[in-house]
């Protein structure tokens, strides 16, 4: 069990967090209450309720003077450090539970119990070979998988899938293909050199030898690119509604069939996408992501926040303006959960900004969205009920 601090060194903490000049060793350790109060509920009880309860005030008062009024139903303000800090204190006001919603009731050992086991994603994946064989690669130990027309195939003591081409390749066209689970994710390393990290719920399907005069890879989901230089060969990326076209740059495409348009993001070089039913077509700088709407024929471009753009592949959630629906859907894809509405539309307007670790319980994360009193959450098995937020 940690130790607890006095409530005068405690307070001191509290103070600094939010002036934004605790020390990384006080930082540590109310991040560190943060994330282990649910598993040690008595990890506060040294302090007085009327202490806690002051802490709690403070914090709160807080948020309500940096929220700008108008915006309080509906956003969400990250504070680098202070954000984590409210979640904490609030909660723990309410006497060291673990909670889920702000009408502020206990878990039970049985509600206790569902949240565990929505556990964050993680390295999984399955390898479909030529052959129609498939490997589930979170089992498989490092090492040889398969020779695939004289390519080796192997799984690095990193967990990621490699790609060696051998002298004696084949010239012959064999594919095969990596599709993640809702909760899964993984990185493949082409023959080529190119890199490839695929997101939740995505698959990508790639010839095991690039012999002709492309590089054609075909692409649902989200995948972050590397895409190794070569000038007198093409790296295509084929999704439903697109093409992107490239020599060697860096590009993350999102291709949800769930989601409403496809996003390609550009972090470095440069890259062409096309429509693929028609002639539209657009060639992106670094920073810019071309939107393009399901059915439609013309590309959308704006100037992004490539950290956003690419957030899942750094391990985060990162919200800017973004509706409830989206966030609820990244949610779904990367804890296997459903998401049910009730009370309120699945095309609500609400839309919230933020930053929070990918591998928080998934509880955190709602809980984050239900301090806007906005929006109020209950989880009932693997599914997340999402209704309006009502004053007890």
């Amino acid at each position: 069990m940690m130790e607890t601090p006095n409530q005068k060194a405690f307070s001191r903490m509290v103070d600094a967090y939010l002036a934004g000049t605790a020390t990384e060793e006080e930082k540590a350790i109310l991040e560190k209450y943060y994330d282990s109060f649910a598993d040690e509920p008595d990890v506060l009880d040294s302090m007085s309720d009327s202490a806690i309860k002051s802490a709690g005030d403070r914090m709160k008062a807080n948020i309500d003077y940096t929220i700008e009024t108008e915006e309080r139903a509906s956003k969400w303000r990250p504070w680098k450090y202070a954000g984590i800090a409210a979640s904490f204190l609030l909660i723990a006001a309410a006497g060291g539970y673990f909670y889920l919603s702000p009408d502020q009731k206990p878990l039970n050992q049985n509600q206790a119990q569902v949240i565990n086991a929505i556990v964050p994603g993680s390295n999984k994946a399955v390898l479909t070979l030529s052959n129609g064989s498939q490997i589930a690669l979170n089992g498989s130990k490092n090492g040889k998988l398969a020779n695939e027309d004289g390519t080796t195939v192997m799984k690095s003591a990193e967990g990621q899938l490699v790609y060696n081409q051998g002298d004696n390749a084949s010239t012959t066209t064999a594919y095969n293909s990596v599709a993640t689970p809702k909760g899964g994710q993984y990185q493949v390393n082409l023959p080529d050199g190119t890199k490839v990290w695929l997101n939740a719920a995505s698959s990508l399907k790639y010839p095991v030898n690039f012999s002709g005069n492309e590089r054609r890879v075909e692409l649902s989901g989200e995948a972050y690119f590397e895409v190794a230089k070569n000038k007198t060969k093409p790296f295509r990326v084929v999704t439903a509604e697109q093409q992107v076209e490239v020599l060697g740059t860096h590009f993350d495409i999102n291709a949800y069939s769930d989601e409403l348009s496809t996003k390609t993001s550009l972090m470095e070089g440069s890259v062409r996408v096309k429509q693929i039913n028609s002639q539209a077509n657009t060639l992106l700088v670094p920073g810019q992501q071309a939107i393009l709407k399901n059915g439609n024929d013309q590309f959308k471009l704006k100037n992004i926040d490539l950290d956003e753009a690419i957030a899942w592949k750094n391990g985060y959630f990162m919200f800017d303006e973004e509706p409830l629906p989206s966030i609820l859907r990244k949610v779904a894809r990367w804890y296997d959960v459903d998401i049910k509405y009730k009370g309120m539309s699945p095309d609500t307007k609400l839309s919230f900004s933020g930053t929070l670790s990918r591998y928080s319980n998934v509880s955190k994360v709602i809980r984050k969205l239900e301090l806007t009193e906005s929006v109020h959450f209950t989880i009932e098995g693997r599914t997340i009920i999402v209704s309006p937020y009502t004053a007890q």
